[in-house]
């Protein structure tokens, strides 16, 4: 008998996630591929791969025994698969149906349960596992305030900590009964990790901090004063004692920074620790590795792939893989030498189109000023960040703006808050002048073609689902009142069918700190999807929209009116 060496197909894959298997193989998560990626550690070899969804976006192991979990976020699944083997083979077991888009999958150390949040259905759910059958039931499902993504689950799988996808909030659970015992704040947003800390004395959050109030000026960008790179350390006793605060900012925390004038380390990722308390952290935007024997130690940078999105370290310690989603690849980072020593290619791909570039440059820290931040950044995943920025897109300075949602972006138009701009290109090249201060940067200026594939990319930004029909809510009669009054009050004025926007500026009783009073109308599509409205964010939801601010006309409505407008909202 001819055995044959694996060769992989020619496609894209973008691994987005790791997972050490029980018989000592690499599992990879390919988003776009769908497939599940298994690597011979000891020969740094691709040595098989399966097709198991349409969009893998996490993938963990199971602990003991030879089972893997993958949440598939285009079909809305959870996929139980079981490796075979050290020739390596996979087979899928079981497929369950999860609440819509789910991103992130947790597992118990038992094994016993696994969480799984749901991205624009805005639900955590948990799943029982039970080997014997091999199967998978979803026992109950949570709803969140917010649109999660990263997760934590302590040992005795009892308590979860959820995070907000684009901002900077974060919820606390009970298990397994997934019980909110309160929604809180972190100082910053773009979380890319979570990870208990060396002393297990506090729980960590890599992520960002936008300063509203510097503008993006070449010496604030230079000095790291319009945004900070870092860790925030959250003691657990302030996120699960009795005495802690169900709502608002963590009053017990402290805060690592990553980067330094010169030397941006924009979007901190994945975090690791060893049992030594030697702290390994991916910075997603420059395509870096930091490395310290403590979070209070100079950090120690290496250069090592493109994106970095997910990590595991080895058994022994000695090593940490990392997922490059634009590499291709899987890095493989020597702890103790603080090096790279090895990239393992998931395969051959196609040549790069202009959507391959956009996303790529989409995600690049390099493109802004010594790396300090990417477009991802603030609109992070296409949508945003819910923050403040004083970009200079209006011409003035001191006047911070609510960062807008991307998604749908390309039909949307007029852009920037006073519909200055009418053209997306142009809009793009702005961006990269003033916000990135790209121009500014001795060497990696955007060129001709990265402006084109930013575009490119820009223009595939799908809008997100309405809440309802994400949440498959049964239909409200109120939600036809709810139309009827929007057109009757006028509303469709300015939020005109079918893109719910104008390409108009209007005066709605607002006004900026330099006095502008027009401002062009965000379309209404995916409201529902967004917890910051006006210009300035002070609005915190539709209600607050409707009945405290009055908008659009100073007020009057009844709260039946109010309700009714709310409901159909959730459904644009």
């Amino acid at each position: 008998m001819c055995l044959h060496a694996y060769e992989p197909d020619k496609k894209f894959r973008r691994p987005v996630a790791l997972a050490l298997t029980e018989n000592g193989m690499l599992a990879v998560g390919n988003r776009d591929s769908g497939s599940v990626s298994l690597i011979n550690l000891p020969k740094r070899e691709v040595i098989f791969e399966k097709d198991v969804g349409l969009g893998v976006s996490d993938l963990r192991t199971i602990p003991g025994g030879p089972y893997l979990v993958a949440t598939d976020e285009e079909s809305n699944e959870l996929i139980l698969l079981e490796t075979k083997g050290r020739a390596g083979q996979l087979i899928v077991h079981r497929r369950v149906s999860t609440p819509h888009s789910p991103v992130g999958v947790e597992v118990a150390k038992s094994g016993a349960f696994m969480t799984v949040t749901s991205l624009w259905s805005r639900r955590v759910s948990l799943f029982r596992f039970d080997p014997a059958r091999r199967t998978l039931r979803r026992e109950r499902v949570a709803d969140l305030p917010f649109p999660p993504r990263l997760q934590w689950m302590d040992g005795a799988g009892k308590r979860l900590v959820v995070c907000d996808a684009f901002a900077d909030k974060v919820a606390i659970l009970s298990l397994p009964d997934l019980r909110l015992l309160g929604a809180r704040r972190l100082p910053g947003h773009n979380v890319g990790g979570i990870s208990r800390g060396p002393k297990e004395e506090q729980l960590l959050f890599s992520h960002q901090i936008l300063n509203p109030f510097a503008p993006t000026l070449k010496p604030r960008v230079f000095w790291g004063t319009v945004m900070k790179n870092g860790l925030t350390g959250v003691a657990f006793s302030e996120l699960f004692g009795t005495a802690r605060n169900s709502h608002g900012s963590f009053s017990r925390r402290s805060f690592y920074p990553v980067g330094a004038n010169g030397m941006g380390a924009g979007e901190p990722g994945e975090i690791l620790f060893t049992k030594t308390g030697v702290v390994i952290l991916a910075i997603r935007g420059t395509g870096e590795v930091a490395i310290s024997h403590s979070l209070s130690e100079p950090w120690t940078r290496i250069s090592v792939g493109k994106r970095l999105v997910s990590g595991v370290l080895s058994w022994n310690e000695k090593q940490a893989y990392f997922a490059d989603q634009f590499g291709e690849s899987v890095q493989v980072v020597d702890v103790e030498t603080r090096s790279l020593v090895d990239s393992i290619s998931l395969g051959p791909t196609p040549k790069l189109g202009l959507l391959q570039r956009g996303e790529a440059l989409f995600h690049d820290s390099n493109l802004s000023l010594d790396g300090w931040y990417s477009c991802n950044s603030c609109h992070t995943g296409g949508h945003t960040s819910g923050q403040l920025n004083d970009n200079l897109d209006d011409y003035t300075i001191g006047t911070p703006k609510r960062i807008p949602s991307l998604l749908g972006t390309a039909e949307t138009g007029p852009w920037t808050w006073n519909g200055l701009q009418g053209s997306l290109t142009t809009q793009v090249r702005q961006t990269l002048a003033t916000t990135m201060r790209n121009g500014d940067r001795k060497v990696g200026l955007a060129t001709h073609l990265d402006e084109e594939s930013l575009v490119a990319y820009l223009f595939t930004f799908p809008l997100p689902p309405p809440l309802s029909e994400a949440r498959e809510e049964p239909h409200d009669p109120k939600i036809l009142r709810g139309k009827l009054l929007f057109n009757k009050l006028g509303c469709n004025e300015c939020h005109r069918a079918p893109l719910f926007t104008s390409p108009d500026e209007y005066d709605v009783g607002l006004e900026d700190e330099s006095g502008q009073r027009k401002f062009n109308p965000p379309t209404l599509h995916g409201v529902s999807q967004r917890d910051h409205f006006f210009h300035d964010g002070s609005a915190g939801s539709i209600m607050e929209v409707l009945d405290t601010a009055g908008h659009p006309d100073g007020g009057g409505l009844t709260s039946r009116q109010i309700s009714a407008l709310a409901a159909y909202l959730r459904t644009l």
